[in-house]
């Protein structure tokens, strides 16, 4: 089991149902979810006020989010579109259409890393959003993770959120082994999903100038910078 330390805490939007969270060009990535309310999102890491964001389509209900060079991919639910954005600007640019649902999405600098809430994970083009394969992921003692959510490429590896636990698992992507696991239930109290069942922990974003991640929750009230044991 991977331990943390909590480096830093920070305010974030409890308007924020997070999906997808990202770090680049010291900016806050971060796009939520919800019906006629999900937005894409450049945070203030210090205020946590939005300080550019984008609506989406009231017919989209946002999902994850990637960063491929100067443009972003955000994925939808249920409306099988991920929609392509200028990371600069958050103009639309364009949009890829998939089969099934979208969940978590990260870019390894090869390829795009999917979830859809199941087990596996999706290989894509990140050009063309065409399937280049996939892989189910397995704990070592033979135990099908299910529910994988958001999702954070680092190095080698892939971090993903596993939907309504405080379990972040550390994925081999070549052979889908789960090498390590991070049990964050102590990072917030009161926890918000006490309150609300949704309101689980969600969001991963690396910090590669530091070595540390963000780490937060469906509408909770703080983001929190840690840094963890090495997997």
């Amino acid at each position: 089991m991977l331990s943390y330390q909590v480096l830093a805490n920070y305010p974030h939007s409890t308007s924020a149902f997070t999906q997808g969270l990202l770090w680049h060009n010291d900016k806050l990535y971060e796009s939520t979810g919800l019906w006629e309310k999900s937005e894409l999102r450049v945070v203030d890491l210090y205020s946590g006020f939005a300080t550019q964001q984008l609506s989406a389509n009231p017919e989209y209900f946002g999902e994850g989010l990637a960063l491929v060079e100067d443009h972003l991919i955000w994925l939808t639910w249920q409306a099988e579109t991920a929609t392509i954005h200028r990371v600069d600007t958050l103009e639309q640019t364009g949009s890829f259409t998939y089969g099934g649902e979208g969940w978590g999405l990260c870019y390894d600098e090869e390829r795009l890393v999917m979830s859809n809430g199941s087990s596996w994970l999706t290989f894509r083009d990140a050009t063309t959003f065409e399937i280049l394969g996939g892989i189910q992921v397995i704990r070592a003692d033979g135990s099908i993770v299910e529910s994988l959510n958001e999702l954070e490429c680092v190095g080698d590896y892939v971090w993903a959120n596993v939907w309504r636990t405080d379990q972040i698992v550390v994925i081999n992507p070549s052979t889908g082994d789960v090498i390590a696991e991070a049990d964050m239930s102590g990072l917030i109290e009161p926890h918000p999903s006490r309150q609300d069942g949704n309101n689980v922990l969600n969001g991963i974003a690396y910090r590669p100038e530091t070595g540390t991640f963000f780490i937060t929750g469906k509408r909770w009230p703080t983001l929190f910078e840690v840094r963890f044991s090495q997997p």
